[in-house]
């Protein structure tokens, strides 16, 4: 990975965070970006997964006093669309900043040689609220070859920002806590999680694609794990994989319970999650991964978040608690350093997930190879996501060249049912949207089944 994007990247933890009553939605806000060379364009797509999350209240959300007061409603819910220039919010005024100093001009960019200048963005589309041409001009001669099919998308990711600043009470993010004994959660889908788990009535698309944003990394890892996952052995999950998931659910759903209530169940070994290259995840509040321990009553879970990226620079490695089933700690250490601080690896307990890592792409495919040789080297379950079919394809390729031979299918490579349903825009290309963690699939360091063989061995 350059320097440009290395710098990047870091630059995108100093995104800001406006407040908006009981949510957690992630309200960015960037007062200046570094430059980035034409050869990263890939790696200018992988930071639209890469928004930081921060948190705004909870108080309110898992049952303690909230003592703020009352935000101020700046926005009705029939007055969401603004062009961004002249939005009532500055947030969003500083996001048009973004593109009009870094964004590209589509008609520029396709028009002009290399030598020419190329204007920046600075006219605002009426439709879509972002400033998408260099002018009027060329806003006409390129709309329906480079704007026509992105206009509708960018103008509800307008709509959907407006509204998480907008003040109302964000009924979405009144999250439900412990889940009753007696109550089945199902895994199908989104919609299903919902209903099955008591959320609040998600009475819009838009609802659902604030929550799915926000609970998109740790769903997509309770969705593997859970005994109504919606991966199907024999469909998405190989013969190896169903192994290994089969493996982990022994612990996760124990069977010498001393009664029916959840509370009383005797708890499990803990379950260590080893989050590579963390970045967003790391930035989640700890009240949002609580949803994957609710799911297993029984079991501890050790989220450990490694990386360059997983600590804001000022921040020193350290491991905390929320409660006595969950526990976090926070390392930027390289995963193969990493590594061997820990004991021993175990199959039943222990499973990896990488969040859009971009394997496959050539700043960052070297820098990935001693890590994942050693997380192979555990036999333990590796997952990973991507934010679009041609994304993991990439990465896919690049594992099955360098590890070939040397790894099990576990997760065929599919659509993530738990992807996020909010799309995220590349403020540096209007034309790059992603849905963060589309796609899922996952191997195993392979295998050697000992075979006995009389007549060759005394």
């Amino acid at each position: 990975m350059n320097r440009g994007v290395k710098q990047f990247i870091t630059t995108s933890r100093n995104l800001l965070c406006s407040q908006t009553r009981r949510t957690s939605a992630c309200l960015i806000s960037v007062k200046s970006l570094p430059k980035i060379s034409n050869g990263a364009v890939a790696a200018q797509k992988r930071f639209l997964t890469q928004s930081v999350v921060r948190p705004i209240s909870f108080k309110g959300i898992f049952g303690g006093k909230n003592e703020e007061p009352e935000n101020k409603l700046f926005l009705e819910q029939d007055n969401l669309f603004h062009v961004l220039s002249n939005s009532p919010l500055p947030e969003m005024k500083d996001r048009a900043a973004i593109v009009n100093k870094y964004g590209v001009c589509p008609v520029c960019d396709t028009h002009l040689e290399k030598q020419e200048t190329k204007k920046r963005p600075t006219y605002d589309c009426p439709d879509c609220g972002y400033p998408t041409h260099c002018s009027e001009d060329h806003y006409k001669q390129g709309y329906q070859a480079h704007h026509a099919e992105n206009c509708a998308i960018l103008r509800e990711i307008n709509e959907d920002d407006h509204d998480l600043r907008s003040g109302r009470p964000m009924r979405e993010f009144e999250f439900p806590s412990a889940q009753g004994f007696d109550e089945a959660v199902n895994m199908a889908n989104w919609d299903v999680f919902f209903y099955t788990r008591s959320f609040p009535s998600m009475d819009s698309d838009r609802s659902m694609r604030h929550v799915s944003k926000l609970l998109t990394y740790p769903m997509s890892i309770a969705a593997v794990l859970h005994q109504s996952s919606p991966y199907k052995y024999g469909e998405q999950v190989t013969a190896e994989g169903m192994r290994s998931i089969a493996a982990l659910r022994t612990v996760l759903y124990p069977h010498n319970q001393v009664s029916n209530d959840a509370q009383s169940q005797v708890r499990t070994d803990t379950i260590n999650i080893y989050l590579l290259g963390a970045r967003a995840e790391s930035t989640l509040p700890s009240h949002i991964w609580l949803q994957l321990a609710y799911l297993f009553p029984a079991t501890p879970f050790h989220i450990h978040f490694i990386g360059p990226d997983a600590l804001a620079p000022n921040q020193e490695p350290h491991s905390e608690s929320v409660n006595e089933r969950l526990f976090f700690t926070y390392d930027n250490s390289m995963y193969h350093d990493y590594h061997e601080t820990i004991e021993k690896f175990d199959p039943y307990t222990d499973l990896f997930f990488l969040f859009s890592p971009g394997i496959g792409y050539p700043d960052a495919r070297q820098g990935w190879k001693t890590s994942l040789e050693k997380a192979l080297e555990t036999k333990c379950p590796i997952f990973v996501t991507g934010y679009d079919e041609a994304d993991m394809k990439n990465d896919v390729e690049a594992v099955e060249q360098d590890y070939n031979g040397e790894f099990d299918w576990i997760l065929k490579p599919s659509v993530n049912e738990f992807r996020s349903l909010k799309r995220d825009v590349n403020l540096m290309d209007l034309r790059q949207t992603i849905f963060a963690n589309y796609g899922i699939w996952g191997i195993r360091g392979k295998r050697y089944d000992v075979t006995h063989d009389p007549e060759n061995n005394e």
